[in-house]
């Protein structure tokens, strides 16, 4: 197997910056099969968080981690945390100005009815006879199934048919049926990180390696994607159906604002990305974006994230004679746009 293999590691999870790697499947197995260390002195996701990661995902030189800055991808990454996420009853993140109960209730992940087992995942593979290597990760229980798996790619994937790949990857291969103990909002990121091999107790990790071919994704097959949906959670759909009456009704959540003289507030001259620096959220570095700017930056509700991690996952986008746009990668934060970040910083009139 002697198909050279791109990707990138990082030192930590807020590390943004690539750290571009070469090889071979062999040398990479190599790197994977060490057991990695959290930071002195950290406990729980606080230590996970300083563990090295890697991403399937090689960069343009000299950028950051960012989806913008994607070229392609030599690995096939799934997590199986055969998890799902339910809000705790009663509890809601309180408004950041006010204090009060705000709309977005407090998260909490639950195991899913039918977990996904790593045993069942190694027959898959290996009935494939495609190479892989796979280990358990930092928060697996004996009742809670949670493991990673890496497949080499024959070919690297362009940034820009990952989603269409990532589908025909999960037929091919005969994960489909299970498609409900994996992660995908991870698999389809193309810019997010997947921790090394860790545990508090590193005895405890489980490792499987698979023989076999790189897995040989057909690229000139890889139509524009259709991907199916992600589960929308019964709170956002009733946020969403609130909003969707709101404007039905002619109720626009906009016309609250209004300036001294009596005018509304035209906001396609706020310079949102300026904002968000002015209240200390971290900020890239403007790229261009169609007929505007686009920034990627951390998300303003990153301690609403799970495990709370801010991970360059939302971006703003400023387009001439447009008001600018805010969208959050989060699963959980899909409804979150301009008004929520105007609500966040200047309250509700």
């Amino acid at each position: 197997m002697s198909c050279l293999l791109h990707c990138s590691f990082f030192t930590k999870a807020a590390d943004n910056i690539p750290h571009p790697w070469e090889g071979t499947w062999v040398q990479l197995q190599e790197r994977l099969a060490h057991t990695y260390n959290p930071r002195r002195g950290t406990t729980g996701d606080e230590a996970k968080k300083t563990l090295p990661a890697v991403s399937g995902t090689r960069f343009r030189e000299g950028t950051l981690r960012a989806r913008v800055n994607a070229v392609d991808l030599s690995l096939l990454i799934m997590d199986f945390d055969n998890a799902a996420e339910e809000p705790i009853p009663g509890e809601c993140w309180p408004d950041a100005r006010t204090g009060e109960p705000s709309n977005r209730p407090k998260l909490r992940k639950v195991r899913i009815d039918l977990p996904v087992t790593f045993d069942e995942v190694q027959r898959i593979l290996q009935a494939a006879k495609v190479a892989s290597c796979t280990w358990t990760t930092w928060s697996n229980r004996p009742d809670w199934p949670k493991f990673r798996v890496v497949v080499p790619l024959a070919h690297a994937v362009p940034a820009e048919l990952w989603g269409a790949a990532t589908e025909w990857a999960l037929k091919h291969l005969g994960i489909d049926p299970f498609r409900s103990g994996l992660d995908l909002p991870v698999l389809r990121d193309i810019a997010r990180l997947n921790f090394l091999p860790g545990a508090v107790d590193p005895t405890t990790i489980r490792r499987a390696a698979t023989k076999g071919r790189p897995l040989a994704i057909p690229l000139n097959q890889l139509g524009p994607a259709t991907l199916p949906v992600l589960p929308v959670s019964p709170w956002q759909a009733e946020i969403q159906a609130i909003r969707k009456a709101e404007l039905k009704a002619g109720e626009y959540w906009f016309q609250s604002y209004i300036k001294p003289d009596g005018r509304g507030v035209d906001f396609k001259t706020l310079d949102l990305a300026a904002l968000l620096e002015r209240w200390g959220i971290v900020v890239g570095l403007p790229q261009a974006y169609r007929s505007g700017t686009k920034w990627r930056c951390h998300c303003p509700l990153a301690h609403e994230h799970s495990g709370g991690v801010d991970d360059d996952c939302a971006v703003v986008i400023q387009s001439p004679d447009q008001w600018p746009s805010f969208h959050c990668a989060h699963s959980h934060h899909a409804h979150l746009g301009l008004r929520d970040v105007i609500e966040l910083f200047w309250g509700r009139p």
